[in-house]
Parts: C-alpha cells; structure tokens; sequence
C-alpha cells in the first residue's frame, strides 16, 4: 500500500483514496478551512482529522512555514507521492516541493502552466492553440494603458485567484477603476490579465489524465449570470450540444502543458471562430461538477484521481442520464421566512439540496461563488425533464426577504 501525502483532501477523497490502495496523509490551513466551511470548519477538520493517517496543520499564507510542514510530513509519514488536491493558491510550492523530493506525478512547470492564467495564455500561444488577444501587468495599474490596444469591452483577470474571483468584464476606464478598488480592498496586489471578450456558449471539460494519456470524461454545458461578474448559475452535465473539437481543444493544451497525470478542469467558449480556452485548472472542477458527472455517467471523478496516480485508466460510463446543479437567486436584504425545503428534499430526483440561510439571516448581493444563495442538484432522462424538475423545485421554494436600503453589494 502506498503513501499519499494529500493537501486540501476533502473528507470524500480519503476514502476514495484509500479504496484505491493508499494510506493517506492529510494537510490543511484551518483559516483556509474557515473560508471554506465558515462555523463548521472545526468539525469538519476533526472528521479528517480522524480518518486520516496522519495529519498536519500548515498555514498557505507562510511560504517559508508551509514548506517546511511539507518537508516534516513527507519523512515522518513516508510518503510514496505529494497530491494537492485543493486550491490553486496553494498548490504551486506544494508541487515543487513534491518535485524537489521525487514524489510528484507531475512537474511544477505543467501544473504552473496551467494554474497561471498568464502562464496558460503564452503556452497556446507558443503552440499555435486557442488564440486570444491578451496583454498582462504586474499590477492593475500598471494595466491601465493596456486598455487602448483592445476594442472594448475587455475582460480583466487577477491571474493568482481561484474560483472566478476577480475576474469582470469592464466597458470603460471608470470601470476598470472600480475593478482596481475592489482588488486593492481585498489585499490583492498581484499580476493582472487584460482579454478580448470571447461571446458564445461557456463549457467546462472534466478530465483525467493517466501518465500522459488525456481522458475526456465529458463536457459541462455552463450558465453564466449577467456581466459584468457572470457568477454561474447552472451546469448541466453532460452539455447537450458538444462536439469533439471542445474536447480535442483540451487534450491539445494538456499535451502542450506537459501535464501527465491527475484531473483538470479547462473552461472554454465556443466562439464563431471555434474553441477558445478561457482557463484550466490542475483539480477537479468546483460547483458540485464531479457528483452531476457520476450521477449522469457514473463516473466517480473523485475516485478516478486516485486510480490515476495509482496508473489506472478511468471507469467506463455506466449510464447515459443527465444532471442538473441550479443555484437559487433570491432578493438580497434579510430572510423572514423559509418554507418547501422538506418538500423538496423528499422529491425522488433531488440529489442534494443545500439553502444556507435562517430566518433573521442577511442574504447578500451574489458577486462571486461564495456569496451564492443555495443550490438543488437534480437528474433526469432528458436535460428537457432535468429543466422542468428544476422550475418544479424553485416553485416549491417560498422565501420572503424584507428588501432594505443599507443593503449594499
């Protein structure tokens, strides 16, 4: 049995990868896990805690500190191979360190190449892939002046930033200005991205590469909210209308990338151009994307990572469903009153259901993912049932919010 030293594991993937054949090792910042979790990052670090066989506290904002716990963790657990499993921000030393010691799957440079929304834009550049017209500064000042080579709107990116954050569409200087108050105001001070805005329909493709074989599980059809911030209001999986150059897309990045092994989450749009990749990432995708895959395929995703590192292709699809994640939009102000959630959860197609309000809570203006009202996960036979299963829940969602004036975004 080997030695998986994970960064970030969730609960669900210790499991997983013990199933695969791995003692597993676990590392998690508790202030990362309170951005995550909120109030219930203690417990659920104690559950890792207790189903790891080992753990160790780091904390990511600590370069110096959080190598060395690396460094600590892999000798005293013995560890066969170092996984990060979680965000972006941090995976970067993680997969250094892992490759200093000879225990990654990949190189750092691959995993940089795609984790680094400046880093990814001249890999397909210097490949010939994907053309976007971009420019990036050091700062979001510094990219001011970058404005006048692009026909606006442009579309500008803090490239050390997960999750979308950060990422807006702006129309004008005066926007842009405001996009810049914002970064400055959450302690943001790195590099930035200017694109030309890509129109046409968004697309996740979750894959899984096994020591340099790319294995396109499937595409995830995206529904954006309305610019500037386009926070995701819905995925559908598998995407009604894909065809096999939004996958060929990917597997052409991955192998430009030098990636080899693990999953990654590439978002693109399907421009009147063709393909054109937005971002990729070294991880599985967010937003519930790897339970709608096994729900619609029956794909485990989760524990598809660990039988890759373990040199294992993929389990073939099982079925051929579809499914369905729909996130609530409610009135921003104060919640009143909540009712239908048992009604809900008691429906045979809901998967998942999660509303993280009560009664006397704020309900804030959505401007990223984490600021998001809830969601229901739903399958069907059809994505045409799946759409009526979601309006037949949002129906039997009743909710009042007092709308009140210092509500603010």
């Amino acid at each position: 049995m080997s030695n998986l030293l994970m960064v970030m594991p969730y609960r669900a993937y210790l499991a997983k990868a013990r199933a695969e054949g791995f003692r597993v090792g676990a590392v998690w910042d508790p202030k990362v896990a309170i951005e995550i979790f909120g109030g219930l990052a203690d417990l659920y670090l104690d559950d890792v805690r207790a189903q790891a066989d080992a753990f160790w506290e780091a904390d990511f904002a600590d370069p110096a500190g959080y190598e060395q716990v690396l460094r600590e963790a892999a000798r005293e657990f013995g560890a066969d191979l170092i996984c990060h499993v979680g965000q972006e921000e941090s995976m970067g030393l993680a997969v250094r360190v892992a490759e200093d010691l000879d225990l990654t799957a990949n190189s750092a440079e691959s995993v940089h190449r795609l984790n680094d929304k400046v880093a990814l834009r001249r890999l397909l550049d210097e490949h010939g892939l994907s053309p976007v017209r971009h420019a990036d500064a050091a700062d979001w000042r510094s990219a001011a002046p970058l404005l006048a080579g692009f026909e606006l709107p442009v579309v500008v990116k803090p490239t050390q930033l997960s999750g979308s954050r950060g990422v807006v569409l702006v129309r004008d200087l005066a926007e842009f200005e405001a996009w810049g108050a914002a970064l400055d105001e959450t302690g943001y001070t790195g590099p930035v991205l200017v694109e030309e805005y890509l129109t046409g329909q968004e697309y996740s493709v979750e894959t899984i590469s096994v020591q340099g074989r790319h294995h396109v599980i499937g595409v995830t059809h995206k529904r954006l909210g309305a610019p500037p911030l386009f926070v995701e209001a819905g995925h559908a999986h598998p995407a009604p209308e894909a065809d096999d150059a939004i996958g060929a897309t990917v597997v052409a990045m991955l192998d430009a990338a030098g990636y080899r092994t693990g999953p990654a989450h590439t978002e693109l749009r399907v421009t009147p151009a063709g393909p054109r990749i937005i971002e990729s990432q070294a991880r599985l995708g967010g937003d519930r994307i790897p339970r709608l895959v096994e729900l619609a395929t029956g794909i485990d995703l989760e524990r598809a990572v660990f039988a890759a590192l373990a040199g294992r292709d993929p389990a073939p699809r099982a079925r051929r469903d579809v499914a369905w994640i729909h996130y609530f939009a409610l009135p921003p102000g104060v919640l009143r009153s909540v009712s239908g959630l048992d009604e809900i959860r008691a429906l045979p197609f809901v998967d998942e259901l999660s509303f993280p309000f009560e009664p006397g809570a704020r309900v804030p203006f959505t401007v990223d993912w984490r600021s998001r009202h809830g969601f229901v996960v739903v399958s069907a036979a059809s994505h045409e049932e799946a759409a009526r299963r979601a309006t037949n829940v949002e129906a039997l969602l009743r909710v009042t919010v007092d709308d009140l004036a210092e509500v603010s975004p």
